[in-house]
């Protein structure tokens, strides 16, 4: 047993080789940094950008930590012998209490021969050794401490490794900072570049003050990220009813049904129907494809309304509806949305 491990042919070497290695330097600029082909990325995300319960907005909190005791403790530069090159991440994991922890990695370069470690790999090794499920790994975020290669993506092998996770967890967040501010970055979910959201200011208060959020829903319409506005009378539940809901549902994250108060319907399609607002409210609000509720919504869906709001697409039924107050037909009713060209008929009956 003993002579499996003795011997100069069973030992490291005594000096590596480094001819083999030459380009070794070059190793974060060719596998990390993005290629030169690639445009430069001026719209970063912003910390405001993000929910405080979010994962994204943990990760960059924990690494904003490692960050800082980096910076303060220092490091053996033993680990970075070849590249001189520190990256540091975490990893962020959501536990079933929806709680998250994080783990932190950084890339070591001790023996070539057997391959670095890179930063990432090193924070998911370490969630698989602090007995955290693959399915947990929810966020990444990567940092040159030294500011000199940001912002830093996982390499071609941690994004192999990512891509296997992602057969345990359908949706991962890599985050790449600008600087180790950590103030802002650019967002990866499965290797494709998200856009910052869009930020919509509050709309006036009497406009908000008009609308209801349903049970179990924290998000304001305008924080949506593709707010979808659908209006009408919505007397009672029925077919068409539901199955524009469910359309609207489909075509963007956040469903603000406008409801039309009864005085509105009187006068312009003469309703005289038995449920009033506060009944259709309530049975609009259980649906489960709607989001909020806009009380007394104008009858014409107005360009201010669609700026003050941020709405991406307005969806309405196409001409014939029966258990419709309105379609795509009604006069005046949806000609600005149909001018932005964020106008979506579909058929209901």
């Amino acid at each position: 047993f003993s002579s499996l491990h003795a011997g100069p042919t069973h030992g490291e070497p005594d000096a590596e080789p480094d001819t083999d290695h030459a380009d070794h330097h070059e190793f974060v600029r060719i596998l990390r940094v993005a290629r030169k082909n690639e445009p430069e990325r001026p719209h970063y995300w912003k910390l405001a950008d993000l929910q405080e319960s979010s994962d994204m907005y943990f990760a960059v909190q924990e690494l904003k930590k490692y960050y800082a005791e980096w910076k303060e403790v220092g490091h053996d530069p033993f680990w970075q012998r070849k590249s001189k090159k520190v990256v540091i991440a975490v990893v962020v994991c959501r536990l079933q209490d929806g709680t998250f922890v994080a783990c932190r990695g950084m890339n070591t370069e001790v023996s070539l021969p057997s391959g670095s470690l890179c930063a990432e790999r090193a924070g998911i090794a370490r969630a698989a050794s602090d007995w955290r499920a693959a399915q947990h790994i929810v966020c990444v975020a990567v940092l040159d401490p030294e500011n000199t290669i940001n912002p830093l993506w996982p390499c071609d092998v941690c994004q192999s490794w990512l891509s296997k996770l992602r057969d345990q967890n359908g949706a991962i967040s890599v985050l790449a900072f600008k600087d180790s501010a950590c103030e802002e970055f650019v967002v990866r979910v499965n290797g494709v570049l998200q856009s910052r959201p869009h930020v919509v200011p509050a709309p006036p208060s009497d406009l908000r003050g008009r609308i209801t959020l349903a049970e179990g829903v924290e998000e304001q319409p305008w924080e949506a990220e593709s707010l979808v506005y659908v209006d009408g009378s919505f007397a009672s539940p029925d077919s068409e009813h539901y199955a524009l809901l469910r359309e609207a549902f489909a075509s963007g994250s956040h469903v603000l049904v406008g409801l039309h108060s009864d005085a509105t319907l009187r006068e312009r399609v003469g309703n005289t129907s038995s449920q009033g607002l506060p009944q259709r409210r309530a049975w609009v609000l259980e649906d489960r494809h709607v989001h909020s509720v806009l009380e007394d919504a104008p009858w014409c869906v107005t360009r201010d309304l669609i700026l003050s709001l941020g709405i991406k697409q307005v969806v309405t039924g196409a001409k014939g509806a029966k258990a419709r107050c309105k379609d795509e037909a009604s006069v005046g009713v949806y000609d600005e949305a149909r001018e932005l060209g964020i106008l979506k008929v579909v058929s209901i009956s």
